[in-house]
């Protein structure tokens, strides 16, 4: 769907955490979470720091891409106790994929991220 493909650019330059410039940008603020032995291999979890970058737009993001049939919860203790909103493009109103604003959760109490089947979501701190 083109709507959908236009909102991820919508999302994709609200940010300079999605075009970091250098290597040393990512050593410092990629970090993949989905990773090691109880790794769920349909779903690409990734945390982006914004504190202090240029053009960063939130303190935080988090990202998660589910190629799978099924949703997937997945639990980062990294992330316990913040304060994720989705990213403001799946909330609006006019979001081509309403399967995020009405399916994907963050839950501060246990760090546990809900993503939809074939979604590609968007968490911010702002």
């Amino acid at each position: 769907d083109l709507r959908a493909f236009l909102d991820l650019l919508r999302i994709r330059s609200s940010s300079t955490l999605f075009r970091l410039r250098s290597a040393a940008d990512i050593e410092q603020r990629l970090r993949f979470l989905n990773t090691g032995p109880n790794q769920v291999p349909e779903v690409i979890a990734a945390h982006l720091q914004g504190d202090g970058y240029p053009g960063a737009g939130f303190r935080e993001i988090l990202y998660l891409v589910n190629v799978d049939l099924e949703p997937h919860t997945l639990r980062f203790d990294s992330e316990l106790g913040k304060s994720y909103l989705l990213h403001p493009v799946h909330r609006a109103a006019r979001a081509a994929d309403r399967r995020v604003a009405e399916q994907a959760r963050f839950e501060a109490a246990t760090g546990r991220f809900t993503v939809p089947a074939r979604a590609a979501v968007v968490f911010v701190v702002e």
